[in-house]
């Protein structure tokens, strides 16, 4: 059996899941310590301006990020390095304009009193810069299936912003601008490795081509719709928190959120893995096996979540405990994660639907999914805010936004795919089964 285990750790599975995990158990600790050294409302400006930043960034990854995998995925030696050219002069070109954009923003400053914005005028241009180059590296590293550097740049990048945030609690010299600090040198920490290994691919950008440009270009509109939208639908809660209910219970919706890293951690995996295999398949016209992945993938971490939301609903008062600590404890944060847990049976087939459905050329479907779940959950936070008063608004309307959009997305592809619901989970029970079989 410990062979087996052995060689089960050498696959590109377990290296994407090892990945995911380490950065995941970084992350959760780093916002644990957070959480206990600094005060409610400064957690908040926290939260708000990491998701403003991601949100801005997506017109950088969401743009490029899903065209490079697909163009760059098991082409030639001469076409990936067109595509990764391409790829970096466009992400520079888009650095750029935002650097442009927020020269404005800063001449506003005197007349804006909200804490929140002026951190993100100030410090948004510096770290989008700051992560450029580490970005591509993880987007190439991903689709060249390279999950032992990808690991190793993780660690890289976890460590440093860990140790930086350990040292500011010992000196007590933890605060917000210290924080932000921290997080650029972390930033020039890991771009700096990624360019100085060369795994960046940064020698490619004078392999860049015009008709490259426009190919991603004309992929990339689609998909940077998405992914703005999608982005903008997770980002919508917490904006509409900050200025409706205030930025102190924005830590407390956020920990029912990061307590679902458990469930992110497989389903990223299995998407990181998935996607340059369905990508091939796509590529060399084998539709059948297209079919065959999704179900496989989406399958499995459906059938592997049921007993993971059982677990997460009976124990939800102790992992709000064990993550915020005494002072989160009697908020809405238990019960918040009770209801995203058990919606999160449903996460695999849903994100595997619309990453085919980008796959197969569709990224339009995607596009109007996500506006559609967009425009119910901005309208649906508003009545619920009013209607509650609390955050239960907020997470309801959560709710309702992603089962239409879940139901969207695999009605769409049903149109292009032939699968069903009961053929996911036969292939994914079965799949299950033979995977328990060969470690144990």
């Amino acid at each position: 059996m410990l062979q087996r285990i052995k060689e089960q750790a050498k696959n590109k599975h377990f290296l994407s899941l090892s990945t995911n995990v380490f950065s995941a158990g970084c992350a959760m600790l780093i916002f644990m310590l957070l959480l206990r050294s600094m005060k409610i409302e400064h957690m908040g400006y926290w939260i708000f301006f990491q998701t403003t930043l991601s949100l801005l960034d997506t017109f950088r990854s969401g743009f490029l990020q899903m065209a490079l995998i697909k163009f760059y995925s098991g082409a030639e030696k001469s076409r990936a390095a067109e595509v990764l050219g391409s790829i970096w002069f466009l992400a520079i070109s888009i650095t750029l304009f935002w650097f442009i954009v927020t020269i404005p923003a800063f001449l506003l400053l005197p007349y804006i009193d909200d804490i929140s914005i002026q951190i993100v005028i100030k410090w948004f241009a510096i770290i989008f810069f700051l992560t450029l180059p580490y970005s591509i590296t993880l987007w190439r590293l991903q689709a060249d299936q390279k999950f032992k550097q990808l690991l190793t740049l993780s660690i890289i990048n976890q460590l440093s912003f860990l140790t930086a945030i350990i040292l500011l609690m010992v000196f007590d010299q933890m605060s917000i601008n210290n924080l932000l600090y921290a997080n650029a040198l972390t930033c020039t920490v890991s771009s700096s490795i990624c360019l100085l290994t060369g795994w960046s691919g940064f020698k490619y950008v004078i392999k860049k081509t015009r008709t490259c440009m426009q190919e991603v270009y004309h992929f990339g509109k689609f998909s940077v719709g998405t992914s703005i939208s999608a982005n903008l639908l997770r980002s919508s809660d917490i904006f509409m928190i900050n200025f409706l209910l205030g930025p102190a219970l924005i830590p407390v919706y956020n920990v029912a959120q990061r307590l679902m890293e458990v469930i992110e951690i497989p389903l990223r995996s299995f998407l990181v893995t998935g996607m340059p295999a369905l990508s091939a398949a796509f590529n060399q016209k084998r539709n059948d096996d297209v079919v065959a992945i999704m179900e496989k993938y989406s399958g499995m971490l459906t059938m592997a979540l049921i007993p993971v939301a059982i677990i997460g609903v009976a124990f939800a008062d102790f992992a709000v405990a064990l993550l915020g600590g005494g002072k989160y404890l009697g908020t809405d944060a238990a019960n918040i994660f009770r209801i995203l847990v058990l919606l999160s049976i449903i996460y695999p087939i849903d994100r595997f639907s619309g990453v085919t459905l980008d796959i197969i050329n569709q990224p339009k479907r995607n596009f109007y999914k996500v506006i559609l779940m967009l425009i119910l959950n901005v309208i649906g936070n508003y009545l619920g805010i009013l209607w509650f008063g609390n955050l239960y608004g907020v997470v309801l309307s959560s709710v309702v936004a992603f089962v239409v959009g879940f139901f969207y997305s695999y009605t769409s592809l049903q149109e292009f795919l032939t699968f069903n619901l009961k053929g996911i989970l036969n292939t994914g029970a079965r799949d299950l089964k033979l995977l328990y079989l060969r470690i144990f």
